[in-house]
């Protein structure tokens, strides 16, 4: 008998696993190898409504343990408002109570605590995504006696500007943390940062890169570029808007003349943002085309077809200057020269793997403008980094390769 049959993992995150795609490979990849798993999320009625529910129809092996946002107990909802602000003003005189951090920060935190209490004893493992989730399964996990595992994923004191919001963040990972069975991050500058601010968990602290798997990759796409063809570009995000570092792209596109330019834009985008956006392309050479948000693996074959892929950050906080973003490992899967704007994480990755694309410095339109110039002219490198980045996800940086780190972490967890 497999040692995993029948141990029970119970995965806890504040949003729904359309929003957290971190937490879908992980529940993937713990019933792909014999575990028995329940997820305990929201019911979020929002865009993500349809991606949702075709996640729960491919994995009918899992436990859905799903908590209202208001839409059929508004009671409940109104009394975790309530409560998060009460902890709020009673955090001012009881600084040092997690739970008053906990339910101050993230209001579903309380909501997610009440229910744990009541099951937590059931299972064989809790793993917390997202902050909010970090108390309750902490508080339930310790309660039970049962061992539990945090995926920080990412800085979360580095997503704030205000110092309170930052200090509280800090001290919730500080009192979580300390007793969890691992601790994973999203990269390795993440995970750096994350040990600073907590002692003591070296040990048992690994990165889980944000990968995908080698089943999503598309037939790679030779993609030739004819005598007037554009050079194709493409970026994606849940969210479009200029602040994403998309100014960047579109003012490069005004400095080039001498060749079209396609750049496709996927993600949720309001027309007032698509007319603002079309508003800063004055050169009627080139074309923006915006798509809404795709599946998974519609996504991919989508990106297949551009030549380049586009992974600017427009560095607005510390977490985002440290994190490697799912779109950065998309562009490998899909076999996209990368051109990505100089945050600490990502000039540290591509100076690893330099072989798959450029990096510029972020706000220079004019270093972005001559890079994609430089792949246009030179038809050879441009192929020669998109056969690099496909063959690095294949190769190496893809899930089916990455999942053997997380399974080995909640082997050790259970034991």
């Amino acid at each position: 008998m497999s040692p995993t049959a029948g141990k029970k993992v119970l995965l806890v995150t504040n949003v729904n696993l359309a929003c957290n795609p971190r937490c879908h490979k992980e529940v993937k990849a713990l019933v792909g190898n014999g575990y028995s798993v329940s997820v305990m999320k929201f019911d979020i009625r929002n865009w993500s409504v349809d991606y949702e529910s075709a996640i729960e129809s491919s994995l009918p092996q899992v436990k859905w343990i799903k908590l209202d946002t208001g839409t059929e107990s508004k009671l409940r909802w109104i009394a975790a408002s309530v409560v998060s602000k009460l902890a709020g003003s009673l955090k001012k005189f009881l600084d040092n109570n997690i739970a008053l951090t906990s339910y101050s920060l993230d209001k579903r935190s309380w909501l997610l605590s009440n229910k744990l209490q009541k099951i937590a004893q059931q299972y064989d493992l809790l793993i917390a995504h997202n902050p909010g989730a970090f108390y309750p399964v902490y508080n339930a996990a310790t309660k039970a006696s049962v061992p539990y595992a945090i995926d920080v994923e990412d800085y979360h004191p580095g997503e704030y500007t205000d110092a309170l919001l930052r200090q509280s963040t800090k001290q919730l990972m500080q009192e979580t943390l300390k007793s969890a069975a691992y601790i994973s991050a999203a990269s390795p500058l993440i995970l750096e940062h994350t040990i600073k601010d907590v002692e003591g968990i070296v040990p048992k602290s690994l990165v889980i890169n944000n990968v995908f798997p080698i089943e999503l990759q598309p037939t790679f796409q030779e993609l030739p570029i004819n005598d007037g063809e554009p050079i194709k570009l493409v970026w994606f995000s849940q969210n479009v808007g200029l602040d994403r570092g998309l100014d960047d792209v579109v003012n490069a596109m005004n400095i080039v003349a001498d060749f079209p330019m396609q750049l496709t834009l996927i993600g949720n985008c309001s027309e007032d943002i698509k007319l603002s956006i079309a508003s800063v392309l004055n050169n009627t050479k080139h074309t923006i085309i915006f798509k809404s948000p795709l599946p998974e693996q519609q996504l991919m074959q989508e990106v297949a077809q551009h030549h380049i892929g586009l992974a600017l950050e427009a560095s607005p906080n510390l977490n985002r200057r440290i994190c490697l973003t799912n779109k950065l490992f998309t562009y490998l899967l899909c076999g996209n020269a990368i051109i990505a704007s100089d945050t600490e994480a990502q000039v540290q990755f591509m100076e690893k793997h330099g072989a798959i694309g450029e990096i510029y410095s972020s706000g220079n339109a004019s270093q972005l403008a001559a890079l994609i110039s430089n792949y246009y002219t030179d038809r050879r490198q441009l192929q020669a980094s998109r056969l690099n980045a496909y063959r690095l996800a294949g190769e190496e940086m893809n899930w089916d390769k990455e999942q053997a780190v997380f399974l080995a972490a909640v082997n050790r967890a259970i034991a």
